[in-house]
């Protein structure tokens, strides 16, 4: 489910999400791989940058919702373990020696933007949407809410996790979720460019320090986050309103709390 793609001279190393036909979307054994695979290709010393992108015309659209409702049937240990899982992932984009960097084709949302977050620098395309969109099905943003305190400030935290609302990249771009914000057509370049650069301009070693003491401050304060937020993220797929919300999704029909508004304010509807 991941295509590996090495430049010519092999320091720059193309990570692509290829499950186009589920929109790049993450379940257990994607999030899996894609853990092996930076944890390989960062202990391989001539590897300077690698690029996270996704295949089609979306970047990633966060869980697979029909393997998350699958596991609403099983086991608080199961939902834990899953849980668990996906932290293990960004906790090793996190913390790679090398440097990462979100080749945002299309739209990231939920996981997807986490995904965005844990890396290093980010690239978008301007006709990329960015979003937080778990608790428009009754879920909670729980991982990545600990990836984005430490980029976004607390104002436009509250307003994308509380809101669930969709913004394009400029808007992501403005408030520290990505780095550059490019027309579609000159992605490819910009992420090239500062790929090329990065190998060209930097020392390996010092790449390693630098993100190694960025980490050093906040190591322990993700450490017990991530540990609370593992357990947040598995309590809430058993709620009754993370299963109706899941239900409706797939449903394509509206949430009950979007069925409620609707009957108590019917010249809205």
């Amino acid at each position: 489910m991941l295509a590996i793609e090495h430049s010519f001279d092999g320091r720059i190393v193309t990570v692509t999400l290829n499950r186009p036909d589920r929109r790049n979307a993450l379940n257990h054994s994607l999030v899996n791989e894609l853990t092996t695979v930076i944890a390989g290709l960062s202990a391989d010393a001539h590897i300077r940058v690698v690029v996270l992108t996704g295949s089609g015309t979306v970047f990633s659209a966060g869980a697979d919702l029909q393997a998350l409702q699958s596991l609403q049937s099983a086991s608080f240990e199961d939902n834990l373990a899953d849980s668990e899982a996906l932290a293990t992932l960004f906790r090793t984009m996190i913390t790679s020696p090398k440097l990462l960097l979100a080749k945002v084709n299309g739209h990231a949302i939920a996981g997807g933007s986490g995904l965005v977050a844990a890396c290093d620098i980010s690239i978008a395309s301007n006709s990329a949407k960015f979003g937080f969109t778990e608790v428009r099905i009754g879920f909670v943003p729980a991982l990545v809410s600990v990836l984005l305190q430490y980029r976004i400030n607390e104002a436009n935290l509250r307003d994308i996790l509380l809101s669930g609302r969709l913004f394009e990249a400029p808007e992501a771009q403005k408030m520290g979720l990505i780095n550059q914000s490019v027309p579609s057509e000159l992605l490819d370049d910009a992420v090239n460019e500062y790929a090329e650069s990065i190998c060209r301009n930097t020392s390996p070693n010092a790449i390693e320090k630098t993100k190694s003491l960025l980490f050093s401050n906040a190591g322990r304060e993700f450490d017990s986050a991530f540990e609370a937020a593992v357990k947040a993220n598995a309590e809430a797929r058993s709620s009754a309103d993370c299963k109706a919300g899941i239900k409706a999704f797939l449903a394509k029909s509206d949430a009950p709390w979007s069925e409620a508004f609707d009957r108590d304010h019917p010249d809205l509807a």
